[in-house]
């Protein structure tokens, strides 16, 4: 379980979470929605330890993000928004055996684990392509098969769609809802696509920091989307 307790957090310019408090189950598909600027992105990092609290916890299967931000990160990988800041080798096998190599696996174990992912992923045709010649597309699915090699408990994927083209999109989604109904990893997906939520169980709104909602999807009504400025 994920669960923020009184989380409070500012950049210089000002509050951006307000006295947060929630929890993310394990297994679970938690959507997190808001309105451009609402704090969607700045709450997600602190599940796994990008952000630490101004003030409140973090905590990550019991484990304090702030007292020991390594092994919660452990447990939660990110797919960001701009994925193709996540690539930093040259092919996409030895990006994908990047965290692998740092944590200090062996190159057999690491070439072993990069295969499964890329055959999990449908995407073994790409093993020895240059990440940069690859389409936006690929290059999500790369970022993805990075984080999967770490074999995370949580997946926090941010604004995933947000780049790509209508078949594209569909795509992903599919992907990210059967990592979590066959792989049963636990998913929280930021965005601000209503369409989105059609994926997601449970749904957390954000407004102007705070949490608005926080509950299951058919429990979540359209004045609330109003009310957090999702709707005209």
């Amino acid at each position: 379980m994920i669960e923020a307790k009184n989380i409070n957090f500012r950049y210089e310019e000002g509050l951006i979470l307000r006295n947060i408090s929630l929890k993310i189950k394990d297994g679970s598909f938690t959507a997190i929605i808001g309105a451009n600027g609402s704090g969607k992105t700045t709450l997600a990092k602190h599940f796994n330890a990008i952000l630490a609290p101004y003030s409140g916890s973090i905590y990550v299967d019991g484990i304090d993000t702030k007292k020991n931000e390594l092994n919660a990160r452990k447990n939660v990988g990110f797919v960001f928004q701009n994925f193709e800041d996540q690539l930093v080798y040259s092919t996409v096998e030895e990006d994908i055996g990047f965290g692998l190599e740092n944590m200090g696996f062996c190159q057999d174990d690491i070439k072993y684990a990069a295969n499964q992912i890329l055959n999990k992923l449908n995407i073994a045709n790409l093993a020895k392509r240059n990440v940069n010649m690859l389409s936006l597309g690929q290059k999500q699915l790369a970022a993805l098969a990075g984080v999967l090699a770490m074999k995370p408990k949580y997946i926090i994927f941010d604004e995933p769609t947000t780049m790509l083209d209508a078949k594209n999109k569909k795509s992903i989604m599919e992907i990210i809802k059967e990592l979590n109904k066959k792989e049963k990893i636990g998913i929280i997906l930021v965005t601000n696509v209503l369409d989105d939520l059609k994926y997601a169980d449970n749904v957390i709104v954000l407004k102007n920091g705070e949490v608005i909602f926080d509950g299951k999807k058919m429990n979540l009504s359209k004045k609330m989307l109003k009310q957090a400025g999702l709707y005209d």
